[in-house]
């Protein structure tokens, strides 16, 4: 049996690397330069967000310098109550508010929004943990989000 498994996992890793698979964001360019940051909002999702954003403030050669505002914010909504009237399901939501000021004087503005639903928990601090988890990972999907924007501005 382990011999069948062992044959079917090289089978099929031979067939993805023959088949000239390779993730979406690996080869894209770098053809954007952040010269100038500034946020303003949640500092939590604020640092997540520049973290991401750091190593494109060094890109050389790059055809675009773009000098960025972002103002975060998250909200908390019940979804529904049980029949106590006890919070069941929460949305967290995260929004970022970014203002694009080209080298050439241009400005766009776009606002991004990503929201994930996690349910009540008995203990209060694993709601909190749950909750600040979920900020986490929705405010490093945004920053994505942005890269992928800039970059295709």
């Amino acid at each position: 049996m382990r011999k069948i498994n062992k044959n079917i996992s090289i089978l099929f890793f031979m067939i993805i690397v023959a088949c000239g698979y390779s993730p979406l964001n690996q080869h894209q360019d770098k053809n954007f330069n952040i010269i100038k940051q500034t946020y303003e909002g949640d500092r939590k999702i604020n640092n997540y967000i520049s973290n991401s954003l750091k190593k494109y403030s060094l890109t050389k050669n790059a055809n675009n310098n773009y000098k960025i505002n972002i103002s975060s914010d998250n909200t908390k909504d019940i979804v529904n109550k049980d029949s106590q009237g006890n919070p069941k399901n929460f949305n967290v939501k995260v929004s970022v508010n970014l203002i694009v000021i080209s080298s050439n004087g241009n400005e766009i503005e776009k606002k991004f929004e990503r929201t994930k639903s996690i349910s009540s928990q008995n203990k209060k601090i694993d709601e909190k943990k749950l909750e600040q988890k979920s900020i986490k990972d929705l405010s490093i999907l945004i920053s994505k989000d942005i890269i992928f924007y800039l970059n295709n501005m």
